[in-house]
C-alpha cells in the first residue's frame, strides 16, 4: 500500500489466552492455527499434557521448564467448549498496510535495532502478574532505542490487547506504572470482572465428548485469573463471589483469592491514579466490548454442583440492558469498574473471538490512530440500535446437523428480507457455503446437513432491512468424526 501514514508511536499486540505458540527444545506444544483443532490436540495428547502448570512465581521471568512463548497465533484456532478466537492477522496487518513502521521482534532483535511495531507473545499458562513484568522489561529497552534511534522523543507505546491480553497489559500500565510510557490502550473483550466460562469450566471439567483438557486448564494461574470478581454464584439464594466461597465443586479457594487480590492490585492502582491529572491528560484506556450475544451470567449451587445460566445476579436483574455480552465476557464485565457510569464506552454486536478482526471496529480504530488523538468521541458509540444475537455450537458431530440459531434485535417484522449464513472452511480447500436462515416465530433457523469434517468460520448478516441494518456477526465451529 503506498501513501502510508507515518506513526511516531510504538504499537504492542497483546493476544487472549490460548494465543501465543508455545514451544519446548524448539518443538511446538501449543500452535493450533488455521486447521482443525480436534485433529491436532488428539494427535499430540501427550503433547498437551506437558503444557500442566506446576509452580507458577509472579516474580520469576522463567519457570524453568524450558517453555516458552514464540509468536502470535495469527489465524483461528479453538479449544471447543472453551474458547476460541479468530487470529490476529487482519489486526497485525491493520497496522502494517496502513502505518509506515518497523516490525521488529520484541524479544530477539538486537539491542540497538530501532522498532516501532511488535507482537507480545507470551505464556498464557501463567500468572498475568509475570507476564506484565515481562512486558514492562522489554517495552522500557524497545522505546528507549525507539526514541533514541528514530528521533521521536515524545514517542510512547500503544497497546492493542484481546481478551486476557488486556489484565496483563492493565497489570503492566497500573500496577507497574507503565500508564507513564504509554498513550493508549485499547482492549479488545477484556473481561475486566472475569467470565463465567471459567467458572464452569473449573467446576465441571471439560465436557466434549473427545478431549479432556480438564488437569491442564485447572493448572493454570491464567485460568483462575479469568474468575468472574463480582457476586455471581447464588447459593441459597444469596450471590456470593467466587473467592469468598470455600465448598465450589473443583475450585482451589486459595488460587481463586490470589486471583481476587491481582485484581484487586489493579483497582488501587487505577483509583490512585485517577486522582493524578499528568495521567487523566496523558493516558486513556479503549475498552471496545461485544454485546447482543447470548451469555452466561451467574450460576447456581445446587446439591454440590455448579449450574451456570445467563440468569443476571440478583444486584444487577433491574439492568436489564446489561443481560448479554459477547458469548464469553459478560457485558457487566467488559467495562472497566472506573468507567462504570461512563456513557461513552463502545458496544458492537460480535462475538468474542472476532471483535479484533471486525471491520467496523478496526475502521474506527484506523481513523482514531492516524488521527493521533485518543478522546475518541467522534468513534465511541453507543450500543447498537439493530444487532444480530447468534447461538451456536463449538462441536458438531459429523453425522448431526450444524444447527445455528440467531434473534434479530431492533428489527421489526415487516423489515425482515433474509437472514443468510456463510460458512467458509479454515482447514481444507473446499468451496463457501451459502445458507439462508427459515424464520420460525420471533427464531431464525439453519441447519446444515453432510459438512466434512474440518473448521469452519461462520458470518451472518441480514439483506435489505432498511436504513439500519444490524452489523454481520462472526464466529467459528468445528466438524469432527467419532472413531467407533
Amino acid at each position: 500500500m503506498t501513501n502510508k501514514a507515518p506513526m511516531k508511536d510504538v504499537i504492542v499486540i497483546l493476544p487472549g489466552i490460548l494465543g501465543s505458540v508455545l514451544q519446548k527444545d524448539g518443538k511446538d506444544l501449543w500452535a493450533v492455527s488455521g486447521q482443525a483443532a480436534w485433529q491436532v490436540i488428539t494427535n499430540t495428547e501427550q503433547t498437551i499434557r506437558n503444557l500442566k502448570l506446576g509452580q507458577d512465581d509472579p516474580e520469576a521471568e522463567s519457570l524453568g521448564d524450558g517453555i516458552r512463548a514464540t509468536a502470535l497465533i495469527q489465524d483461528t484456532h479453538l479449544i471447543p467448549g472453551l474458547w476460541k478466537i479468530d487470529g490476529y492477522t487482519r489486526t497485525a496487518r491493520l497496522i502494517t498496510d496502513n502505518f509506515d513502521v518497523t516490525s521488529g521482534d520484541i524479544y530477539n532483535d538486537p539491542e540497538d535495532r530501532a522498532a516501532n511495531f511488535y507482537q507480545f507473545p507470551y505464556d498464557w499458562r501463567r500468572d498475568s502478574r509475570a507476564n506484565a513484568r515481562i512486558l514492562k522489561k522489554l517495552i522500557d529497552k524497545r522505546l528507549k532505542c525507539w526514541r533514541e534511534r528514530s528521533g521521536a522523543e515524545d514517542a510512547k507505546v500503544v497497546l492493542m490487547a484481546h481478551s486476557m491480553g488486556g489484565l496483563v497489559a492493565r497489570y503492566y500500565t497500573e500496577v507497574l506504572e507503565g500508564w507513564q510510557d504509554c498513550r493508549a490502550l485499547f482492549t479488545f473483550g477484556t473481561p475486566y470482572r472475569g467470565s463465567l466460562k471459567a467458572a464452569n469450566f473449573l467446576a465441571n471439567g471439560y465436557k466434549q465428548l473427545f478431549l479432556d483438557l480438564t488437569e491442564v486448564m485447572r493448572s493454570l494461574t491464567s485460568t483462575y485469573q479469568l474468575l468472574p470478581i463480582y457476586k455471581a454464584i447464588n447459593i441459597n439464594g444469596d450471590y456470593h463471589r467466587i473467592a469468598e466461597v470455600d465448598n465450589l465443586p473443583n475450585v482451589d479457594q486459595v488460587k481463586a483469592q490470589d486471583a481476587l487480590a491481582f485484581h484487586r492490585e489493579i483497582e488501587a492502582a487505577v483509583a490512585r491514579h485517577h486522582q493524578d491529572e499528568h495521567y487523566l491528560r496523558s493516558f486513556t484506556v479503549v475498552p471496545i466490548s461485544g454485546t447482543q450475544q447470548p451469555t452466561l451470567q451467574s450460576a447456581t449451587l445446587i446439591d454440590g454442583k455448579l449450574i451456570a445460566s445467563e440468569t443476571l445476579p440478583t444486584v444487577l436483574q433491574n439492568r436489564a440492558d446489561l443481560g448479554d455480552g459477547d458469548g464469553t465476557v459478560p457485558k457487566v464485565s467488559a467495562i472497566p469498574i472506573e468507567r462504570s457510569t461512563n456513557f461513552d464506552n463502545f458496544f458492537i454486536a460480535e462475538q468474542h473471538g472476532s471483535l479484533q478482526n471486525q471491520t467496523q471496529v478496526l475502521d474506527n480504530l484506523l481513523s482514531t490512530l492516524r488521527l493521533s488523538q485518543f478522546a475518541l468521541a467522534d468513534v465511541r458509540n453507543g450500543e447498537p440500535q439493530t444487532a444480530i444475537s447468534l447461538s451456536l455450537d463449538d462441536l458438531y458431530l459429523s453425522d448431526e446437523p450444524v444447527a445455528l440459531r440467531a434473534r434479530l434485535i431492533g428489527v421489526t417484522d415487516s423489515a425482515i428480507a433474509k437472514l443468510r449464513a456463510e460458512i467458509q472452511p479454515i482447514s481444507n480447500d473446499r468451496p463457501a457455503l451459502t445458507v439462508n436462515f427459515v424464520q420460525q416465530d420471533r427464531e431464525w433457523r439453519l441447519a446444515i446437513d453432510d459438512l466434512p469434517t474440518g473448521l469452519y468460520r461462520v458470518k451472518v448478516q441480514a439483506e435489505n432491512l432498511g436504513e439500519q441494518p444490524p452489523t454481520p456477526v462472526h464466529d467459528v465451529f468445528e466438524v469432527v468424526k467419532m472413531d467407533a
